[in-house]
């Protein structure tokens, strides 16, 4: 006898890549919107693989949805979101959806190409406009999902992180 396999939350990595002050966020609009029309803002990000360390999976996210190549310095914290829970859920969000997700603070150095393209069904919705760089003025005010960011990534870029992490040895 088949016994049905029960759903388990997903775990997932997100980066808040910084640079020169600034942090790169996805763009996306829809009904959940706080304001009609306008954008809210999430990190990018995706589903660790098995066999995958988190930040193998980190690297490897960041690179297929921003073309970047980062470099993690620390995490930041760690995120449940139970999306039937949530008031302002994205149409697009299946009402199942349960992820773990572990927050790392990454830094850019380089030259930032102009234009990126955003790749159709990026983060596995068509509701990403783009990518904004937010400098701490704009993050005060945007729709952040979730909105803990604003104040994590405040604390980011004003002290060391304070999140023990013990890497695969």
């Amino acid at each position: 006898m088949n016994t049905p396999r029960r759903k388990k939350p997903a775990l997932t990595v997100r980066g808040a890549i910084e640079h020169d002050g600034r942090f790169l966020f996805l763009e996306a609009a829809d009904a959940s919107s706080r304001t009609p029309g306008e954008p809210w803002f999430f990190l990018p990000g995706g589903h660790v693989e098995h066999g995958e360390t988190l930040t193998e999976a980190l690297t490897r996210e960041l690179s297929e949805e921003t073309g970047l190549v980062v470099e993690t310095v620390a995490p930041l914290f760690v995120r449940e979101f139970i999306a039937n829970r949530h008031l302002r859920l994205s149409p697009e969000m299946p009402p199942d959806h349960h992820v773990i997700a572990l927050i790392f603070l990454c830094r850019f150095q380089g030259t930032l190409k102009p234009n990126v393209e955003v790749p159709f069904n990026l983060d596995g919705t068509t509701i990403v406009r783009g990518y904004r760089w937010l400098t701490p003025k704009e993050l005060a005010h945007a729709d952040l999902r979730p909105p803990q960011l604003r104040e994590a990534l405040a604390g980011a870029l004003s002290e060391q992180p304070q999140f023990d992490f013990w890497p695969e040895e």
